[in-house]
């Protein structure tokens, strides 16, 4: 899609959809925090498209004053839904990328691996997780870089993190940093 087809999108959409994205997105933030923190991390990949057409199913209904509404059209309910959920999954990218300053005093290498761990390690210690990650490797002069950091995210992991999420885990975040090393 060309920028031009984006504003268009929105344009042909309304205002409707852009704020029920952000209550999407504010749904879906507070879920994260909430009852849904140990639930599995892919959820949260599906979950705004889920809310937003659910969200716009009850705005089209009251809107509209009628529930056979969202049978009789059912295709545009369903369409204005999924862009709600593209809007509001699109506002979290922004507030991610632009907003939210998490990674303050962390060098490239930890900020790394901030990411990379987050989700698996409790969110008051990520930070402190990823400098010891860090520290670990670049202290490390045999080589097993990934078993150390293994056994660190087993340390620290959150429940439900099994041995496998761990060692995978582990091996990215050597792989990553080599990478970044390299460049």
């Amino acid at each position: 899609m060309t920028f031009i087809e984006i504003i268009d999108a929105f344009t042909f959409y309304g205002l409707d959809v852009l704020l029920l994205a952000l209550a999407t997105a504010l749904t879906v933030q507070l879920c994260k925090v909430t009852f849904l923190k140990k639930s599995n991390k892919k959820l949260f990949t599906f979950l705004p498209f889920t809310l937003g057409t659910l969200f716009y199913a009850v705005y089209a209904a009251v809107k509209n004053l009628s529930l056979a509404y969202l049978v009789t059209e059912y295709v545009s309910v369903m369409e204005h839904g999924i862009s709600v959920g593209a809007a509001a999954t699109l506002l979290y990218v922004l507030y991610e990328q632009f907003v939210r300053e998490k990674k303050q005093g962390l060098s490239p290498a930890e900020g790394v691996i901030y990411t990379l761990i987050e989700g698996y390690v409790p969110v008051k210690r990520v930070e402190a997780v990823a400098k010891l990650i860090a520290e670990a490797i670049e202290r490390d002069v045999t080589g097993n870089g990934a078993e150390k950091t293994a056994k660190i995210l087993t340390e620290n992991a959150e429940e439900g993190a099994t041995e496998q999420d761990i060692q995978l885990l582990a091996k990215l975040i050597i792989e990553s940093l080599a990478h970044l090393n390299a460049v």
